[in-house]
C-alpha cells in the first residue's frame, strides 16, 4: 500500500529525474525539496533567488515535462506537481561559484520566504526519511511515503498521474500537516 519515497540519488522514478544537460550544468550543487504549497512559477523564481542571493534573472524554473532550460542560468529548477499531503517536488541545481548554502539552510530560507513547510531528504539510506522545516524555522525529522493512486481518492486506473506523497509522521507537530502523527522517526536517527 505505501512505498518509501526514492532518495534523490536513486535512478528512475520521480526523485531520480535527470534532465538533458550540458556538462557544465552537471557540476552543480543539487537540492531536492518537497513543499506543502504550490507557488506560481514567478514566486518560485523569486524565492530561489532570495535563497541563494542572486538576481531573479539568474534563476531558471521549468516544469519537468517541458524540458526547456536556460542553461546559462546560475540556478536551475525542474518542478513536478504532486498529490496527497505535498504539492510540489523541486529538483534544484545551483552553480558552485555562488557558494550556496547547505541544503538544510536552503530549506530553512525557502520555508520562510514561501510560508510553506519544506521537506528535504536526510543523509541516511532510508528513502522515507526527510527533514521538515516550517515557515517559523522549526526543523524536525519526518517520514514521507508514496501512496498508491487509489488511496488518495484517485481512480486506480490513473497510474500515470502525479505521485501521491503522504507525510506519515514527524518528530514535532507540523501545523500545515495536522494529520501527521507525532512520533520518533528511527530511520533518521543516525542523520543528526
Amino acid at each position: 500500500m505505501s512505498e518509501p519515497v526514492p532518495s534523490p540519488t536513486e535512478s528512475g522514478g520521480q526523485a531520480g529525474h535527470r534532465f538533458e544537460e550540458p556538462a557544465e550544468a552537471a557540476a552543480t550543487i543539487p537540492y531536492r525539496f518537497l513543499t506543502v504549497h504550490r507557488p506560481e512559477r514567478d514566486a518560485m523564481v523569486s524565492a530561489l533567488a532570495r535563497v541563494v542571493c542572486v538576481p531573479t534573472g539568474d534563476v531558471d524554473v521549468s516544469e519537468e515535462s517541458d524540458g526547456h532550460h536556460d542553461w546559462s542560468a546560475k540556478v536551475l529548477c525542474d518542478y513536478e506537481p504532486l498529490t496527497g499531503d505535498l504539492a510540489l517536488a523541486w529538483d534544484v541545481r545551483v552553480s558552485p561559484e555562488l557558494s550556496p548554502p547547505s541544503e538544510k539552510e536552503a530549506a530553512r530560507r525557502l520555508a520562510a520566504v514561501l510560508g510553506s513547510t519544506v521537506f528535504h531528504p536526510t543523509a541516511g539510506v532510508r528513502p522515507s526519511a526527510y527533514w521538515a522545516t516550517t515557515p517559523e524555522g522549526v526543523t524536525t525529522r519526518a517520514r514521507v511515503l508514496d501512496l498508491d493512486p487509489g488511496v488518495c481518492g484517485k481512480p486506480d486506473e490513473n497510474d500515470d498521474g502525479p505521485p501521491a506523497l503522504f507525510v506519515d509522521a514527524a518528530e514535532a507537530p507540523l501545523a500545515q500537516l495536522p494529520g501527521a502523527r507525532v512520533e520518533r522517526i528511527p530511520e533518521a536517527a543516525e542523520d543528526a
